[in-house]
């Protein structure tokens, strides 16, 4: 069974050519050492809002660019869905 494990990844900023939106990303995390392209987005209810494209800009201040799955702009914080690996039993 696979777990999965959500992490906060930022807030919706704004959208942007060809009906893509642009997320302001949490500084907090390291972008260069854990891949987040392909990820599912979900807001803060659990629902799927989105897919990460490609991480932006600068350490200090990143943004994600996220191909939307939902017509509306999401509220609030966006999690991450990541799958833990886990170790194979002996």
């Amino acid at each position: 069974m696979t777990k999965i494990k959500l992490v906060e990844i930022g807030e919706y900023y704004k959208d942007t050519l060809n009906g893509k939106w642009l997320l302001k990303g949490n500084p907090k995390i390291d972008y260069a050492t854990q891949e987040f392209s392909n990820k599912i987005l979900v807001d803060e209810k659990g629902n799927r809002v989105g897919k990460v494209l490609e991480i932006l800009g600068n350490v200090k201040e990143p943004y994600i660019l996220v191909l939307p799955l939902i017509d509306k702009k999401p509220e609030g914080k966006l999690y991450a869905q990541i799958k833990e690996k886990r170790g194979k039993k002996k």
